[in-house]
């Protein structure tokens, strides 16, 4: 019997030439666009670790281009670090106002269009929320899919930013949702915390002052600050610039930062692009908690905390006047 499917079969059928035409096609039409995906992240990429080096102009104008090509993470970041003034280094702040507007935001208006509403535009998860809350639209739903999206930092500005609208916390029933973080059991209905509540925290859980008005124990809450997620940033700044007294450190950064409440909130503005332990972990990162804490307080009161500061760690707080010192404005050269 002879066998009707030798090699040249695929030429002499022409329904089969016509399939593996069709096939070589679409292979033509696919791969420019995997390759140019794949060409935009490893451009994103190669910005984001510039920014993280804190070779900050490198990095956003990199993340700048990808914006302006489409790129909706990008745009999303760049947004994300126009909004926030923490995430702005020294060579932002020494940039003329009108340079800063093209390096950060979209074409549009006088004084341009922030990325994050043409993220959301592009049907970006992230941005669509980001840009609710900055349009004083957020609610709990929203802050629920902040929650699904792991984004921690943002969950907890949600949550405090919709507290303090309504003027009160939430209901017993909302903070035992499963999305609820346990950072924030003190939003209750009266805006403290029950005793019930209060007895499953690490007892240097500051929001235990929201249930009888008194700050932890200095050991407790220096033991809450070295295993807490919330105080990731304090310790990763501390292990890289005060190693030998890391702990003194971290309690210095703490009552620098001023509040429990700004703690919860600093970190990564986007988890699922930059993880909040490599920023923690980078120049930029510690920069940015330097800016935060410089943020806080005004050049008066960060003269008087520098007394208070020294008692506990003199390293802590030299760093923290090198910092403040090169994000002083009038000191930073203009970007070449």
């Amino acid at each position: 019997m002879t066998n009707s499917y030798g090699p040249d079969y695929a030429l002499r059928c022409p329904r089969t030439v016509v399939w593996l035409f069709v096939l070589l096609c679409l292979a033509v039409m696919l791969v420019p666009g995997a390759l140019r995906a794949q060409t935009l992240e490893v451009r994103r990429d190669a910005a984001i670790a510039a920014w993280l080096a804190d070779d900050e102009l490198t990095g956003l104008r990199g993340l700048a281009d990808l914006a302006h090509q489409g790129d909706a993470q990008a745009q999303l970041f760049l947004g994300l670090i126009d909004r926030h003034a923490a995430l702005q280094g020294p060579a932002v702040l020494g940039l003329t106002r009108a340079d800063r507007i093209a390096l950060l935001r979209a074409p549009g208006g006088m004084s341009g269009r922030n990325w994050v509403g043409v993220a959301a535009e592009q049907g970006n998860a992230l941005a669509r929320a980001w840009r609710a809350m900055a349009e004083v639209q957020s609610d709990l739903e929203m802050a629920a899919q902040f929650a699904e999206l792991e984004e921690t930092r943002a969950l907890a500005q949600a949550l405090l930013s919709i507290a303090k609208r309504q003027e009160h916390g939430f209901a017993a029933d909302i903070v035992a949702q499963d999305w609820y973080p346990e950072t924030l059991l003190f939003l209750s209905p009266d805006m403290t915390l029950t005793a019930e509540r209060a007895a499953g925290l690490h007892p240097g859980d500051p929001q235990h002052r929201y249930q009888n008005g008194l700050k932890p124990p200095k050991a407790a809450l220096q033991d809450w600050l070295g295993q807490a997620p919330a105080a990731l940033h304090l310790r990763a700044t501390c292990a890289s610039v005060c190693p030998s007294e890391a702990s003194q450190c971290v309690l210095a950064l703490y009552h620098a930062l001023g509040n429990y409440q700004a703690l919860l909130t600093h970190g990564s503005p986007a988890n699922s692009i930059v993880p909040d332990a490599e920023l923690a972990a980078s120049p930029r990162g510690q920069a940015a908690l330097a800016r935060r804490i410089m943020l806080m307080r005004s050049t008066r009161m960060r003269e008087a905390e520098r007394v208070k500061l020294v008692e506990v760690s003199l390293c802590a707080t030299d760093w923290l006047a090198a910092q403040f010192e090169a994000h002083t404005t009038r000191k930073i050269p203009a970007p070449q």
